[in-house]
């Protein structure tokens, strides 16, 4: 084995361990309840994390934001991004493992297939979301639908108030699964949909995004390793953990690019195809 190759085999074989251990913190903590830390353990942390950063402390959900935008490469950056694509190995541990292909244009286009063909994809405008397939189009309602129709490049973090999108801070919050503190504010859209957010005390990274998919039910998604793109930063591994005892879910993105060019009609050639019912 030559040296780059054993390099490369070895950086796969360091970032797989990492992915189950996050996998196996994140699911034993939030999907069976099983408590690592109790509650006044938590509370002791936030004490602690509020007497470290004393004046520092956050205080409200626009400076909390503020700080992400910055960590991400700031709010000029995030603007001149005009598309964004990657492709990544997407597990169902326990399942399946398939090749994610996701495309970005500004302010609210995103297609997503699992080919690079793409013949057969998942679009949203900003408003509708389309299951498309040589066959049609079909309109999506579900809940993973809703949310997936509010995915935008600037995290929807750029111009809120404007788009009609309410924060609140809601205060600092620790997890009986892992031992650190974080920002919780909670994101309502216009729609109704209502998101808890996690941010990171200290990098201002996003953490974590709750989505209600019940009453008293959430599918989690956590964001790790975050990587410069061109003027921009994003996480290269998320991690899912469904409920109903559904396998987490982890995306690890091995490319991906800005600004390129995806050719005329990228993102309405559905429209060419007819509505199934």
């Amino acid at each position: 084995m030559q040296a780059k190759d054993w390099f490369e085999w070895s950086r796969e074989k360091t970032m797989m361990k990492s992915m189950l251990r996050i996998c196996l913190l994140v699911s034993i903590g939030t999907m069976t309840g099983i408590a690592q830390q109790t509650e006044s353990d938590i509370q002791e942390r936030i004490r602690k994390t509020k007497e470290r950063l004393g004046d520092r402390l956050l205080k409200t959900a626009d400076e909390i934001i503020a700080g992400h935008v910055e960590a991400v490469g700031g709010r000029e950056a995030l603007l001149s991004v005009n598309t964004l694509r990657f492709s990544g190995r997407f597990l169902r541990f326990g399942v399946d493992e398939r090749i994610l292909y996701r495309h970005y244009q500004q302010p609210d286009l995103i297609r997503s297939s699992w080919s690079p063909e793409g013949d057969t994809y998942t679009l949203s405008d900003g408003e509708k979301v389309w299951s498309v397939s040589p066959e049609g189009r079909k309109e999506q309602d579900a809940p993973w639908a809703v949310s997936f129709s509010h995915i935008r490049i600037d995290g929807n973090f750029i111009e809120y108030t404007k788009r009609g999108i309410v924060y609140e801070y809601i205060g600092l919050e620790g997890f009986d699964s892992e031992p650190f503190v974080y920002y919780h504010l909670r994101r309502t859209f216009p729609d109704g949909l209502v998101e808890e957010l996690y941010f990171d005390i200290d990098s201002g990274f996003l953490h974590g995004v709750w989505r209600t998919v019940a009453p008293g039910e959430y599918n989690r998604t956590y964001y790790y390793d975050y990587r410069r793109v061109g003027s921009i930063r994003i996480p290269h591994i998320w991690v899912a953990v469904m409920e109903r005892g559904n396998p987490p879910h982890v995306l690890v993105v091995d490319e991906a690019a800005i600004d390129e060019d995806f050719g005329e009609g990228f993102f309405t050639e559905y429209l060419n195809r007819p509505v199934q019912e």
